[in-house]
């Protein structure tokens, strides 16, 4: 359950039911005088169960352990409220704490989204639906919690360890990473996944979040990682390795994008996401899982987003619905 990473440092295997992702990587600092716990799984009976055993199994009192969340997806934040003591200080980016409160509500962050998705052609028929799965709201946490914001370049402090706070934004408009110098070792949250890749798609308030993704990968290349330790799964090359390996990927989804809206013009992006290769279990776009269908739909958005800023495409709205045509 549990696995010591190097001194201090131990990773906790949370289980996520019925999510692709499989399981959760929450990560733990130790000290004598207050810990650190990184990342928690969904809002489920199970992720719950399995947090709390590797807690036990670390004999962690949470009475003297504080959290940092790296992002404000549920599966890392869902079971915050369930775990905090009433000393802890809940650390989160300022920019993913407003979504993480505006997200607990019916209005706000869920009203623009499903606002968005339907300009971009989602069908309304399956919209109220898809926002109902979205793992995001499903699984989120109950009751929102005290949040303390923490800035790019802000050090933390556990024991000995100088835990330094690093803006990675593009995953979440707010998501950080966490390096400690001394042991050459990285949190990455979602910023850097080994064996899959992480889901980049397009926010009401970052719209060209693929951009600063891309930007962000390059800027965490300056930083001297043995040690990368990711949200989900495990590392099957080095941290600079899979940045390279993460760029090439989404510069063959924008030629690929770019072929399907040179030989369909004025096509939707739900249309396009139906026309792209997905790596997923379906016989056809229709019949993709609808939650899956929510990340394929927003990642095609988000680089369509990202060729309408470099002029290489063009969005009309026709009948109140986006339409991409190759800029000529």
């Amino acid at each position: 359950m549990i696995r010591e990473i190097v001194r201090n440092v131990y990773e906790i295997k949370v289980e996520l039911p019925g999510s692709p992702l499989r399981d959760l990587n929450s990560y733990v600092f130790t000290s004598s005088d207050r810990n650190l716990l990184i990342d928690t799984g969904f809002n489920m009976p199970k992720c719950l169960e399995d947090l709390k055993i590797g807690i036990s199994e670390l004999e962690l009192d949470m009475g003297k352990t504080d959290v940092l969340i790296t992002h404000f997806h549920s599966d890392h934040c869902g079971l915050i409220d369930k775990i905090i003591e009433p000393d802890s200080t809940v650390y989160m980016s300022g920019v993913d704490s407003e979504l993480f409160y505006e997200s607990l509500g019916e209005k706000g962050f869920w009203t623009k989204t499903i606002s968005m998705y339907r300009e971009e052609g989602f069908p309304e028929g399956v919209l109220g639906h898809a926002s109902r799965v979205n793992p995001l709201k499903a699984s989120a946490a109950q009751r929102p919690v005290r949040i303390t914001p923490v800035h790019d370049g802000q050090i933390i402090i556990v024991g000995d360890m100088e835990l330094k706070c690093v803006g990675a934004a593009g995953h979440t408009p707010g998501h950080i990473c966490l390096y400690d110098e001394k042991n050459k070792l990285m949190v990455l949250g979602d910023h850097v996944l080994f064996d899959i890749t992480p889901n980049i798609t397009a926010w009401v308030t970052l719209k060209n979040a693929l951009k600063v993704y891309l930007d962000n990968l390059k800027n965490i290349k300056n930083y001297e990682v043995e040690i990368p330790l990711p949200g989900h799964r495990g590392c099957e090359c080095t941290m600079n390795e899979r940045i390279g390996q993460l760029i090439k990927h989404h510069e063959i989804r924008l030629e690929e994008i770019l072929g399907i809206v040179r030989q369909t013009p004025g096509i939707n992006a739900y249309d396009i996401a139906g026309e792209m290769d997905w790596m997923i279990h379906a016989k056809s776009w229709d019949d993709f899982p609808i939650q899956q269908k929510i990340f394929a739909f927003g990642e095609a958005i988000c680089h369509l987003y990202y060729l309408e800023e470099s002029g290489t495409i063009q969005r009309d709205l026709i009948n109140e619905i986006a339409a991409y045509s190759i800029v000529v």
